[in-house]
């Protein structure tokens, strides 16, 4: 908690000034009604956001400035310090609806200055007041300027700081628990949405259709986000999102209403990221995030760095549906391709892939890779040879491309069908 340095009380004036003081005090008290009108007219008629929003009654801006004036008006005609708990109260209390820092201390501006004036017209009025008395006056009241400013700002100031902190560990629980799967009905996803403000400002009703992308970055370093500054920089793009930072991952959830959107989430998850990311497949189901989190989890198997998007076709889904048996029959059908060398398994990985892109044409493969054709023949019967499947048998070939598939979904342990 911030708090004001300590001051010391005003020092005892004689008793012919305390009189003096006492009897200001007793004038200011008979005008304090109008006074408290006055001042609570201009705030709400000066101040654009009292004359504009409805947060603050003037009802309740008048109790304010009954409670200050009042304990101004203590405070000038006695040798005890200020009271400042009012102004703590108002400073915390008007945080908690909303009201921005400038407008609040523009309104204590005003009425100290309308507190001034009053007094000066007190003084002029009665010339019978020594210059002393007036300036021990002029003292207190602006001393109590600078008392309730300080506090008010004070206490504004800690109450925005654990409302912020708050309103974080919040979205972050309520981001975990949406990405993770936790939330079941379509009035619940709706509540999440607009708690996560996965949307503009104003647009109603908030989506709980997509399209959305759900992103996994690895972290290197526990405790530091991989993408740092990604929700504010979506933001600057006109797109909402919302984040979890977990020990080994950052995951998240971004609202892509067009494709548009999409490449510019792509483009900017790329310029950010320090290394693997991986990003679903668009999906317009709320209720689908955790599975499409799932995916995009999967997409970070890859070697180095980048973004890498999952696609989303059936073999893609088929691969990584079931992890365990997907590895289990990845060994199975490419042991044999697994106990080579580096050098000798990976031409005939990647002229697979290639081939399969190509929907089987040799010629487009062979130009892919820049090699002959003959030779994309040669490693693909190395390949059958390997694996005891034949890549024109429709059965045998589907096996082999959902091995493949999974070989570059997952982490296959490598030599595990080889003993």
């Amino acid at each position: 908690m911030t708090s004001t340095p300590h001051r010391s009380p005003p020092s005892p004036e004689s008793p012919e000034t305390t009189a003096e003081l006492a009897r200001i005090g007793e004038i200011l008290s008979l005008r304090v009604d109008d006074l408290i009108d006055r001042v609570t007219a201009a705030i709400h008629h000066d101040i654009d956001y009292y004359a504009t929003a409805e947060v603050v009654p003037r009802e309740r801006t008048a109790t304010v400035v009954r409670m200050n004036l009042l304990d101004v008006i203590a405070a000038i005609t006695s040798d005890v310090d200020f009271d400042t708990e009012s102004a703590r109260h108002t400073g915390s209390s008007r945080a908690a609806l909303g009201v921005p820092l400038p407008a609040l201390m523009h309104a204590y501006r005003i009425a100290f200055q309308m507190v001034w004036r009053e007094f000066r017209s007190v003084a002029e009025s009665d010339t019978s007041f020594s210059r002393h008395a007036v300036l021990a006056a002029t003292e207190r009241i602006w001393n109590g300027y600078d008392r309730f400013a300080t506090e008010v700002a004070n206490a504004h100031r800690e109450h925005t700081t654990e409302q912020i902190l708050d309103d974080a560990a919040e979205r972050a629980a309520l981001t975990e628990h949406l990405l993770e799967g936790r939330i079941s009905s379509e009035a619940s996803l709706w509540e999440v949405a607009s708690m996560l403000r996965l949307a503009a400002p104003g647009v109603r009703p908030v989506p709980t259709r997509g399209p959305y992308l759900a992103v996994a970055a690895a972290a290197t370093t526990v405790g530091r986000q991989p993408l740092p500054g990604v929700e504010s920089k979506l933001r600057g793009l006109d797109l909402y999102s919302a984040w979890r930072l977990l020990p080994d991952q950052q995951i998240g959830l971004i609202h892509t209403p067009s494709a548009q959107a999409r490449t510019a989430a792509m483009s900017l998850l790329t310029r950010l990221a320090t290394g693997r990311v991986g990003v679903s497949a668009p999906f317009a189901e709320l209720g689908d995030t955790a599975k499409s989190l799932k995916y995009a989890r999967v997409s970070l198997n890859g070697p180095g760095t980048g973004v890498t998007q999952f696609d989303d076709s059936v073999l893609s889904i088929a691969a990584v549906s079931t992890p365990e048996v997907s590895v289990d029959l990845a060994t199975s059908v490419l042991g044999r391709l697994y106990a080579l060398t580096p050098e000798d398994r990976d031409p005939l990985v990647e002229t697979f892939r290639a081939w399969v892109t190509a929907d089987g044409n040799v010629t487009a493969t062979a130009e892919e890779l820049f090699v002959h054709r003959n030779t994309v023949r040669h490693r693909l019967r190395r390949i059958e040879e390997l694996t005891g499947r034949s890549t024109s048998s429709p059965r045998q070939l589907a096996e082999l491309c959902l091995a493949f598939e999974v070989d570059a979904r997952l982490r296959v342990p490598e030599h595990g069908a080889t003993e």
